[in-house]
């Protein structure tokens, strides 16, 4: 395996003897184990220990096995090796290659160590486990109870406040000043809460105002109808009182119709029918439609369209309900000589602008970001005859099919309505 001048550079070199001699010393003293560096050669082993003094043996088959396999390179773990020592077989030789020059393996470190060294009695590794492991078991304790106290009192007020908005209490909302997630939840909790409350007000005053709207051309209807069956109304005056009646009834129809509409578009079962059609076409038959209106009130029309066809790609009969609806709320506020009603269209890229306004009476700014929520009317001191106050909701949700928007301006000039559509085929 080596050869034997290994041991006597060893034992020759004073410096490397020293320090070699005291390390082997410390490892004996600190756990009753020996070891050996070893030279073999031959069939002879010769070895060092402890104590500095130079052994020779003939060594036994399991021993050269072992000392071939530190040749080749290798680490051994073997019980009994060498059981002429002291406890026989109750000693462990642990075994490394001793390298010398460039990776030459010129010997063998051998550490034999007893059994009863190698073992750890369970009450040293409870007097040396215990009292961190507690100390461990009670930080751990301290600081999951704070953390799991920080924890649960946001989510017990954020309980609470659920509790009270399943109640119907939405004036309520979650106080918490944890930071972290748990604030972002509480955040997120308040913000459905103030939406929630949004749409129960909205829900209420929708309520409300059906009820009135309903209500009203019942009440006129009943009135009417019990007075000419009491015989209160001459003969002669039946005839106006009856188209009354069925004039309230007509505006009975629109409000359900109008109802009826703006249910199925917020519920998404109002399917569109998208086709090419000429914008400025629709524009002018809603004019014709509205001529006799515009002469009673002696409204002047200018009509701006941009030159030749100039197809929008959209469901023509809810575009035309839209300008309709505009036009008609332009003639019904406008009744002086001087007012005027102006259509234009307008080519923007990939867009068409439908713009309807008039000079007639502003619209207050103060009224001006509520005029397309339901039954919104900006002259609440004069309702009769102004409609459902459906009209223009109808028309912003439908143009929110489209893709597009119903936008507004008002000042002393003109008050203006406007949306975009896409030009047809692009």
């Amino acid at each position: 395996m080596a050869n034997l001048s290994a041991l006597s550079f060893l034992q020759s070199n004073a410096t490397m003897r020293s320090v070699i001699r005291g390390k082997l010393g410390d490892i004996y003293s600190a756990y009753n184990a020996d070891i050996w560096i070893v030279s073999y050669d031959s069939g002879t082993v010769q070895y060092v220990d402890k104590s500095w003094n130079t052994t020779r043996f003939i060594a036994t088959d399991a021993v050269i096995e072992q000392l071939s396999l530190i040749q080749q390179g290798n680490d051994i773990r073997v019980e009994g090796l060498f059981p002429d020592m002291e406890e026989g077989e109750k000693i462990v030789t642990i075994g490394v290659p001793w390298y010398y020059g460039e990776n030459e393996v010129v010997g063998a470190v051998l550490l034999h160590i007893p059994k009863k060294s190698l073992r750890v009695g369970l009450g040293g590794v409870i007097r040396q486990i215990l009292p961190p492991a507690a100390l461990a078991l009670l930080v751990g304790t301290v600081l999951a109870f704070f953390l799991a106290r920080s924890q649960i009192r946001p989510l017990k007020e954020m309980s609470s406040a659920v509790r009270e908005f399943s109640k119907g209490d939405l004036t309520r909302r979650v106080d918490v000043h944890c930071g972290g997630e748990l604030e972002e939840l509480a955040d997120s909790i308040n913000r459905m809460a103030g939406e929630l409350s949004r749409l129960e007000d909205s829900r209420r005053s929708f309520v409300a105002n059906v009820s009135h709207e309903l209500r009203s051309p019942i009440t006129c209807m009943r009135g009417y109808v019990q007075a000419m069956q009491d015989g209160v109304i001459d003969a002669a005056d039946m005839p106006r009182y009856y188209q009354i009646v069925l004039d309230e009834t007509d505006r009975l129809t629109g409000l359900v119709n109008d109802l009826l509409d703006l249910s199925r578009l917020e519920s998404g079962k109002f399917p569109l029918t998208l086709a090419p059609f000429d914008a400025n076409e629709l524009m002018r038959r809603n004019l014709i439609n509205f001529e006799p209106r515009i002469d009673e009130k002696k409204i002047s029309v200018q009509v701006e369209l941009a030159d030749g066809p100039l197809m929008v790609m959209a469901d023509a009969n809810r575009v035309n309900q839209v300008v309709s609806n505009i036009i008609d709320n332009a003639v019904k506020f406008m009744n002086g000589e001087d007012n005027r009603l102006t259509v234009r269209t307008a080519r923007e890229g990939a867009n068409v602008r439908f713009t309807i306004a008039n000079n007639g009476p502003r619209i207050a700014e103060a009224d001006l970001p509520y005029i397309f929520e339901r039954f919104y009317k900006a002259d609440k001191a004069h309702t009769s005859g102004q409609g459902t106050g459906l009209g223009l909701s109808i028309c912003q949700r439908i143009m929110q099919q489209h893709g597009s928007k119903i936008t507004v301006r008002s000042d002393d000039s003109e008050t203006a309505f406007e949306f975009l559509l896409p030009v047809a085929g692009e």
